[in-house]
């Protein structure tokens, strides 16, 4: 089952991103910690489908973080019962989600697995371990990167291994910023990416199979850049970061949205900014989004729309 949100995206971080890596963290106001979009209902059937299925692909966790997870999972329960009482409601070790009808049980299971099937967020969890922040558990059904499962029980710095220049660049102080996130401060930063595929639950084998799909879309595009707006979808990831009160475990919340990119025809300003940063991105760094063999295509549709406006085109050379 695909989920996909046709509305004009909530999330627009691209319009103040800058081209070189970035972690953007900022303050977030704890009622605004989870979010539930107009899709909620046929998405979360299709998550539950992705997490029920055999073998555990997309779910991992050491025995270690079982106190954690039920911190994690009791805040959130109570964080949806008092910021989305319109839509969730707690009770008798139940919580119910009032948009697609379904009941869940606050017990019985993992914490952070239960948590899994009433929020469209993903978690990870990330705890000191002998002097190193190890990621301990996990819940992934977006896939993104295909790497965070596989890295429970190893640092971030793993599961960023294959992101060009990332760990080189920012890991040292990515490790010191979220040592430093304190509990009741919790905050929050964004990727996006540009893709062809549409469903916000990347296929296994995420990365491949984005690029597969770039590739073959991008023959299309070359014919003709016009129909890029319906071919092409915009996947932002909102990322937040809470350290838990008790446990003092870090939760890492990804939740992801996609939008096809003809959402954003009308916006000059997040038009202009896609311009600006994929004619800025390095050649490595659109390789390993898969931008690179649709980059082209991409600029002449965003050049099309910012000209149709009267909108300076002095980034044309990019193209």
């Amino acid at each position: 089952m695909n989920s996909v949100d046709m509305t004009v995206p909530r999330h627009r971080p691209f319009r103040t991103a800058r081209a070189a890596f970035e972690i953007g963290l900022k303050p977030m106001p704890p009622e605004t910690w989870l979010e539930t979009g107009p899709d909620h209902a046929a998405f979360m059937a299709a998550k539950r489908a992705r997490l029920d299925g055999l073998p555990p692909l997309f779910y991992g966790a050491l025995p270690s973080s079982r106190p954690a997870q039920a911190e994690l999972l009791a805040l959130a329960a109570a964080h949806l019962a008092r910021d989305h009482a319109g839509h969730f409601t707690a009770g008798q070790g139940r919580l119910c989600d009032h948009i697609d009808g379904s009941r869940h049980a606050l017990s019985g299971d993992e914490p952070l697995a239960i948590l899994g099937r009433i929020v469209e967020e993903d978690f990870i969890l990330i705890d000191r371990v002998d002097g190193a922040d190890i990621i301990t558990a996990a819940s992934n059904a977006y896939t993104t990167s295909g790497r965070i499962v596989s890295s429970v029980g190893r640092s971030m710095r793993f599961a960023h291994e294959f992101v060009p220049g990332l760990n080189e660049e920012l890991g040292a102080r990515i490790d010191r910023v979220l040592a430093n996130v304190q509990a009741g401060t919790p905050v929050v930063r964004f990727n996006w990416v540009l893709t062809t595929i549409a469903d916000r639950l990347f296929p296994e084998g995420a990365h491949d199979a984005n690029v597969e799909a770039s590739v073959r879309a991008a023959v299309e595009l070359e014919r003709d850049y016009r129909v890029a707006g319906e071919r092409l979808w915009i996947r932002v990831e909102r990322q937040t970061f809470m350290r838990l009160p008790q446990t003092r475990a870090l939760a890492f919340g990804i939740h992801t949205y996609s939008h096809p990119l003809s959402s954003l025809a009308g916006d000059m300003e997040c038009l202009a900014a896609l311009r600006r940063l994929i004619g800025e991105y390095s050649e490595d760094r659109l390789r390993y989004s898969a931008m690179l063999a649709i980059k082209t295509p991409i600029l002449r549709w965003l050049e099309e729309r910012l000209a149709s406006a009267g909108e300076p085109l002095h980034a044309a050379a990019s193209i």
